[in-house]
Order: C-alpha cells, then structure tokens, then sequence
C-alpha cells in the first residue's frame, strides 16, 4: 500500500511550471516515512527490509525497524531499491546562456541565469541527479559565482542548496592563445591588489571617494559589518598592507567577489583543456593564494598533469568523455587511456560529469567506470559523496544516514544496472517525482498524448479544451 502527500495549492503551480512533473506532487512539510525491500546507503552495508524516516526535511532515522510518528505519510515499496541520488560537480546547463562576452566578471552570478523550468532540471530527475553545481562556461577569463541548485523549485530561491559555490576561472579560451588568456587571469588579480592599496591610500588622504561610488552602486556603505575594516586573510603571498584601515563596504563590488575568494572564502572552478593548462592554473592559485578552495575542471589531455595535480593535493571534475584516444607520433597505432584509473592510481579525489542529462547521465558514467575496473563503491562514490564533499555540502548529501537531507531515490532496481528507472524522488521529504505520472515518460512508452500537444492554428488545437486538456464536444452546423 502506498500513501502519498495530499495536493497542495503551492504544488500546482509548480506542475504548470515543469509540465509533466508529479502531477500528485505535494509541497508538504518535509515529513514522510519511506519503506523499500533495500536501502543503499553509500555509508555502510545496504539494509534489507530497511525504512527511512524523515522530519522537518532531514533524515532522523535509517534501519530496519526506524520508528516514525503514528501520524506520519508512508511510501511503501518493499519492490524498490531507496538510493541517495546523484550530484553533478560542475554543469553549464539549465542557463539561458552559459557565457559572457566580457572578459573578467566575477560580479556576475549564475543565479540570474538559471532557468527553473528549463527541461534540463526536469531530465535531471527523471535520472536521479538531485544535486547541480550550475557554473558559467569558459569564454571568461574570470567568469561568474556559480550555484549549487536541487532540479525542483518555482522560483531560484527554492531551488538553491548553495549560493555563490565558487568563481568559474578558465586558463584557456577558444581562438586565444594560452599565454595572452593566463595574462588576463593574472591581471585580474593585479587589479585586485591595484584596488586595495588604491582604497588605504586614499583613506590616508581623507578622500571619501570609495564610499561615494559605493552609494552610486546602490550599497549601504554606513551598515554595521560594511563599516568595519579588517586585515586581509587567507594565504596568498601578498597582502595589502594597513588593508584594516579600510572598511569592507568600500571594496567596489565589482573586485570583491576576487577578494573573497583570495581571503579562502569562496571556491575556484578552473577549466584546464589541457596539461599546460593545469601548471597555468596551479601557478596562478598558488601566486594568489587559493590553492586550498581549487578545483580543476578537466578535459582533453589535462590527465597527463595527474602527477602535479596529486602533488598540489587538489580534486578534480573529470572530462565527460572517459577514454582518451591518441595515436603513437612513431607506429601509428591507437592508444586508450581510461582518465579515471590514471587519477585512481596517484590518488587524487576525482568526480564525474553526464555526458548528456538523459541516457549518459551520471549513473552511466559510474557504471561504465565499473567496467574499466574501478571498484563498485568508488565508480558510486565519485559520483554521490566525492561531488557532494567537492562542493562542500558533504554533511548534507551523497548519503543516506542521520541528519542528511531527506533526498532520496527510489530505483526498480541497482542503481547502476541498465534496466533501472527512478520511480519516486523524494527531496526534504516531500514527494516530487511519481514516474508513473510522467506525462513525456507515458508519451514515449505508450502513445499517451499530453494535453495541449497539438500544433497551435491546427483542428486539433482548437478542438482541445485548454484547461482540462479534453477534447471539446462539436456541435453540428445547421444548413
């Protein structure tokens, strides 16, 4: 028997906006008791016959007699696997538009451009992805504050498990040289500097000139925390000197978003396409200090650096593409490297990417990494706990114990066998996701047609009632 959340009015307008989604779906209050024949919890051995009981949108409870209150909504599927889903260390989708065409941004944040009911979101929950971290292309030198954002919300609010997750930074750029690209990297940071001993100074000559452009701004200047100056923090090499003479609310928003991250409080996304790229990067996070907050965003030959990425004690977000295919300069003859097993051997913490947000979504990749021979639980692991400690959010997701987030899958079967599907999702607590009322899913396997499908001006569309997506009765036409 299964008992689901009641219809609420907050629910229905979020099933306007993602079309197909849960129609039953219910915006509840994070309470719900789910009961499967087993419990992968990515923590531990699974646990057969096992229940989940979550409260107030956190997991209380797991085990196999987990008790729950008397008045507590049951999801009960003694057929289904509960998993604790899947998190995407870095993606470019869900954006109206990935790139900027400026070359240092880093004011910007991604949180604008994020589309709630893009059809991204949507795929990521038909495969289980319940954690995206949302970052801006590499066309920038120094891009946007990324998001880390749940695939479900009306608004980005609702949606956001982590604002501002890191600052997009690309050491190469398509049609630009790599040295001409590192050089507007590293100038950015020398503006920085620039800046900050522009701002002591002036403060040493009286001029209110920060403070005035900070009004212009539409900033506070005068509030309790932007009053008060401090010394710079973190471990870059320079500092600027009597920096605590200057309060922090005249620090033109424009360069603050660097300073946070130079200071260790914000993360930094390098994309490398390649291994040159990778010693740029860690030269330039070493020279500004934030090697510690780095995370190197890797594709094309970029695992070739994997001995000074080790050595730099940084994680990785791996290329899509897995296998690396070459051809020998002397015989001619192709050569395979599978990316995963070189990083897997230097012991470098690595995380998966989705090829595409359906058919090659992060359960494939994992499960293609178990085929090249990386261990089941940790094919899992870079893919679920590795991406959820990458994006410092490792006391809340990529497992299913006590005090985590109530997010959880219910699968048909193992979560990386070809023939599962994700049947529930569950996120808070709250019931998001029911399969069996997937209008595109019902659609494709069985001809279902969703209301309103027909082409706009047709016969069919006006036959359509648009509210009940039925058919209208015709009245003959008199003669």
């Amino acid at each position: 028997m299964t008992i689901l959340p009641k219809p609420a009015a907050a629910a229905a307008g979020l099933l306007v906006a993602t079309v197909c989604l849960a129609p039953e779906a219910s915006a509840g209050d994070g309470r719900l008791v789910i009961k499967v024949g087993r419990i992968v919890t990515n923590a531990g051995p699974d646990i057969e016959n096992g229940t989940i009981v979550i409260e107030g949108g956190r997991i209380r409870s797991v085990g196999k007699d987990a008790e729950s209150r008397w008045d507590a909504e049951v999801l009960d599927h003694p057929e289904l696997v509960a998993f604790p889903g899947w998190v995407e260390a870095h993606s470019m989708r869900g954006m109206d538009r990935p790139n900027e065409n400026i070359e240092v941004a880093p004011f910007l944040d991604v949180r604008d451009s994020i589309d709630p009911i893009s059809f991204y979101f949507e795929d990521c929950l038909r495969q289980g992805v319940l954690a995206i971290n949302v970052q801006q292309g590499p066309l920038c030198a120094v891009g946007a504050q990324g998001r880390v954002v749940k695939p479900f919300g009306l608004t980005i609010e609702e949606m956001t498990l982590r604002p501002a997750s890191g600052i997009k930074i690309s050491t190469t750029r398509p049609g630009r040289s790599r040295a001409l690209q590192a050089q507007s990297v590293r100038r950015a940071f020398r503006d920085l500097r620039t800046h900050l001993e522009k701002l002591v100074q002036d403060k040493k000559d009286g001029r209110d000139t920060a403070r005035r452009e900070a009004l212009f701004q539409g900033r506070d200047p005068d509030t309790a925390d932007n009053k008060k100056g401090r010394a710079m923090e973190g471990s870059a090499p320079w500092k600027v000197k009597d920096f605590e003479i200057v309060p922090r609310g005249h620090v033109d928003e424009k360069q603050e978003p660097l300073l946070r991250l130079v200071e260790g409080k914000l993360m930094a996304f390098v994309s490398c396409d390649g291994a040159v790229a990778v010693v740029q990067a860690l030269e330039i996070a070493r020279e500004n200090g934030f090697l510690a907050n780095t995370v190197l965003v890797l594709d094309g030959d970029a695992w070739k650096a994997a001995d000074r990425i080790a050595e730099a004690g940084v994680p990785v977000v791996l290329s899509p593409q897995l296998l690396y295919t070459e051809r020998d300069p002397i015989t001619g003859k192709e050569i395979e490297t599978f990316v995963p097993g070189v990083f897997r051997e230097k012991k470098v913490r690595f995380a998966l990417q989705s090829l595409n947000p359906s058919s090659q979504s992060l359960w494939f990749q994992a499960a293609t990494c178990v085929g090249y021979g990386i261990p089941r639980d940790e094919a899992i692991a870079a893919a679920t706990k590795v991406p959820a400690d990458i994006l410092r959010l490792g006391d809340r997701l990529g497992t299913i114990e006590k005090g985590k987030d109530g997010n959880i899958l219910l699968l048909s079967g193992d979560p990386l066998a070809v023939t599962t599907n994700v049947q529930y999702v569950v996120l808070d607590g709250n019931l998001v996701y029911d399969r069996s009322k997937d209008r595109r899913v019902m659609q494709i396997l069985e001809g279902v047609e969703q209301p309103n499908a027909a082409p706009i001006g047709t016969d069919d569309a006006e036959d359509v009632d648009p509210h009940s997506g039925e058919k209208k009765t015709k009245t003959p036409k008199k003669d």
